[in-house]
C-alpha cells in the first residue's frame, strides 16, 4: 500500500509544475570582443499563470568583462508564450557565460510569486585577430597628398629670393640717396687750452723731484680729452690702436695719427711695462705732444671738417 501511494505522489502535484519554461536562443554562437550579441528570449506559461515581469532582469550582478546592452519589453506570441530580445557584448576571449536571466511570475491564482530562470548559456568570443604575432594587412604605408613636395619647396625658395632680392635693391636706392652729412668743422679752442695746460704739466714735473713718471700719463690723458672734446672720439676709454683708428681724416692726416699713436705707446709703456724714462726722454715726450697740437690747432684753423 505504501509504495502505491509513493507513486501516487507526483500524479497529485499541481500540473504547473513543469508547464511554464524560460528559454534562450542566440542569434551567433561564436563573436568577437566587444560585438553585440542578440539573443531571442521565449517564455511560455500555462492557463492561470501569471507574468509579473514584463523585462528580464539578471538573477545575479552580470560578471566583470561583460554588458548588457539592452532588453526588449516581453509581447504575448500565442498560447501563452511571450517573446523579447536581449543584446550583450563580451570583452573577455573564450567560452563566456551568459547571466542568468529571471522572470517573476505567479503559479497560480492567489499563489506566491516564483522565480522563473533558463538553463546555463554560454558564447564563445574570439581575439580580433588572429593567435600569435600577426602582420597587420590593414595597415598601408603613408603616402604623400598633393604629389611631390619639391614642387612647393622650390615655390617658396623662389619666393624668398625674390623678397631678399627687392631688399637688397631698395637698400641699395635709399644710400644712393640719402643726402651726405654736413662737415663737422673742428674747434680750434681746445687745442690752445691744452698747448696751455701742457705746459703747465711739464713745469710741474721739472719743479718736481719725482715727476717724470707722472708727466706720461698725464700727457696721454690731456690728448685723449681734448680729442672728445673737439668730438674726434667718442670718450677716453679707447685703446691706443682704437684711438688711431677714430681719428678723423684732418686729425690723422700727414703722419698725425702715427705720432699720436707713438705718444700714447710711450706713455702705455710707463704705466704698463714699468719702463722708467729720464729728464731727456720727458722732454723729448712734451716736445712731440707739444707739436701734435700744434699741428692738430692748424688744420681746425685750415676749416678741415671730419669725416
Amino acid at each position: 500500500m505504501r509504495r502505491v501511494l509513493i507513486l501516487l505522489v507526483p500524479l497529485a502535484a499541481p500540473a504547473w509544475a513543469a508547464a511554464q519554461s524560460l528559454e534562450l536562443k542566440p542569434e551567433q554562437s561564436q563573436a568577437s570582443i566587444g560585438d553585440v550579441i542578440t539573443i531571442g528570449l521565449s517564455a511560455r506559461f500555462t492557463e492561470g499563470q501569471e507574468l509579473l515581469d514584463l523585462v528580464p532582469r539578471t538573477l545575479l550582478p552580470p560578471p566583470e568583462g561583460m554588458r548588457i546592452v539592452s532588453a526588449d519589453t516581453l509581447r504575448p506570441y500565442r498560447n501563452g508564450e511571450y517573446r523579447g530580445k536581449v543584446r550583450l557584448a563580451f570583452y573577455r576571449i573564450g567560452r563566456q557565460p551568459v547571466p542568468t536571466l529571471a522572470l517573476l511570475y505567479r503559479p497560480a491564482p492567489g499563489a506566491s510569486p516564483d522565480t522563473l530562470v533558463h538553463a546555463p548559456l554560454a558564447i564563445e568570443i574570439v581575439a580580433i585577430l588572429p593567435a600569435g604575432n600577426p602582420a597587420l594587412k590593414d595597415i598601408r604605408p603613408l603616402q604623400m597628398l598633393g604629389g611631390p613636395v619639391w614642387g612647393p619647396v622650390a615655390l617658396l625658395l623662389a619666393i624668398v629670393a625674390t623678397g631678399l632680392y627687392w631688399l637688397y635693391r631698395r637698400n641699395r636706392r635709399t644710400a644712393g640717396a640719402r643726402p651726405a652729412a654736413p662737415p663737422v668743422p673742428i674747434p680750434s679752442g681746445p687745442f690752445d687750452v691744452a698747448l696751455a695746460r701742457l705746459a703747465q704739466l711739464e713745469q710741474a714735473s721739472i719743479a718736481s723731484g719725482n715727476g717724470v713718471v707722472p708727466l706720461f700719463g698725464e700727457v696721454a690723458e690731456l690728448l685723449r680729452t681734448t680729442l672728445v672734446e673737439v668730438g674726434a672720439m667718442p670718450h677716453r676709454g679707447l685703446t691706443t690702436p682704437e684711438v688711431r683708428g677714430s681719428l678723423p681724416a684732418s686729425l690723422a692726416a700727414g703722419g698725425l695719427a702715427s705720432r699720436c699713436e707713438a705718444i700714447l705707446h710711450d706713455a702705455d709703456l710707463v704705466k704698463f711695462a714699468k719702463v722708467r724714462p729720464d729728464r731727456a726722454a720727458a722732454t723729448t715726450h712734451v716736445t712731440g705732444a707739444r707739436q701734435l697740437l700744434e699741428a692738430w690747432r692748424g688744420a681746425a684753423e685750415a676749416g678741415d671738417a671730419i669725416r
